[in-house]
């Protein structure tokens, strides 16, 4: 019991980190950024207490950019071959849009039109372009 005491504070935070990573591991399969956000505060929280956790943290915070050169080369035929890949994406999102589809259909619709989005911004070096010039008209 004394040992609780003592320590309940590095007992809150790192099962708040262990449920952060879990909640990571059931929701990184949805659409969107769920996954990463909630892994990296898990790590974080996970980083306070462990030395294992903060060089992990470090290293994803480091290399993690990296894969979007491997993904993305800067080579004009792989960029037209994901170009053509979210064209045709679109157009299957809007067939299914526009027929009046069933629930899981609308469902696979939207998580379509979210991956053309992310590889449309993230082919050609789309998303920084975007934010230098967001930040020029400001």
């Amino acid at each position: 019991m004394d040992f609780i005491k003592r320590n309940i504070k590095r007992i809150l935070v790192d099962g708040a980190g262990y449920l952060l990573l879990l909640a990571a591991a059931l929701t990184g399969w949805l659409p969107g950024p769920g996954g990463i956000p909630l892994t990296l505060a898990g790590l974080g929280l996970l980083s306070i207490n462990n030395h294992w956790a903060h060089s992990l943290r470090q290293y994803l915070l480091d290399h993690g950019g990296k894969i979007v050169t491997v993904l993305f080369p800067p080579n004009p035929h792989i960029q037209w071959l994901y170009d053509i890949v979210v064209i045709t994406l679109l157009v299957v999102v809007t067939r299914l849009a526009y027929a009046h589809a069933a629930a899981w259909q609308v469902g696979l619709s939207v998580s379509l039109f979210v991956i053309a989005l992310t590889i449309a911004l993230l082919n050609r070096d789309r998303l920084n372009r975007f934010k230098t010039r967001s930040k020029h008209k400001q």
